[in-house]
């Protein structure tokens, strides 16, 4: 019954602002090129053919539309240790959006970055494009108790995270912009659930449309 009780307050309470402490004394937060990860011997398949290379937001070949891959932000500065390193506040999952949702634009709104860490009991969650028969399935899923966020604005619609309390219901996530050449970054995220969220705590789900959608389209300053 005490174990009980203590995982039914989890979710309620601000981890993420004791947890940022050991995110931030990995790397600065600054305006990082998006690089995937490269595949390693416990990932081998993370981001298969393109693991290490810099993302471009003109070339759907490499990085086609309802395509997932994996992230560490802040970099380390060395691709291979952000790569080996298992520290899912660290991780994001970087999306190219269905072309229904927008996936086939050669900008950074076509791209979301939702933190690997479940706010519900920290598990880590996952896109499926292989499975993707229909809209309803283009959502991101936390494989160990069943939340379910939709896509874009990371709002949990199923599962234990979409009965939590607000702010605690919408996974955290990047800000994104691209340069000139297409070449997309991270802005440095402002870690307030009013805009990319605190990691393992929650976000404002409308900060999507409010803040991270416009700086991703050029409306609005990170």
């Amino acid at each position: 019954m005490a174990i009980g009780a203590v995982l039914s307050i989890i979710p309620f309470v601000p981890w993420g602002n004791f947890l940022l402490s050991s995110v931030s004394s990995s790397g600065a937060y600054k305006r990082q090129k998006v690089v995937l990860d490269m595949n390693t011997a416990t990932n081998r398949n993370a981001n298969g053919s393109v693991a290490g290379q810099a993302v471009n937001v003109n070339d759907l070949t490499s990085f086609p539309p309802n395509s997932t891959w994996l992230i560490t932000y802040p970099s380390s500065g060395d691709l291979t240790i952000d790569s080996q390193n298992p520290d899912t506040f660290l991780k994001f999952g970087l999306i190219r959006l269905p072309t229904e949702l927008g996936g086939s634009e050669k900008s950074a709104s076509a791209f979301v970055a939702f933190s690997k860490v479940c706010v519900h009991l920290w598990c880590s969650p996952n896109y499926d494009p292989e499975h993707t028969t229909s809209k309803t399935d283009e959502t991101y899923q936390c494989p160990c108790h069943g939340s379910i966020y939709e896509v874009p604005d990371g709002l949990s619609i199923a599962g234990p995270a979409s009965v939590q309390a607000f702010p605690t219901n919408a996974i955290p996530m990047l800000t994104l912009t691209a340069d000139s050449n297409g070449d997309l970054y991270i802005e440095p995220p402002n870690w307030d659930v009013e805009h990319n969220g605190v990691i393992g705590y929650g976000r404002d789900y409308q900060s999507y449309e409010n803040y991270i959608l416009p700086v991703a389209e050029g409306k609005l300053n990170p």
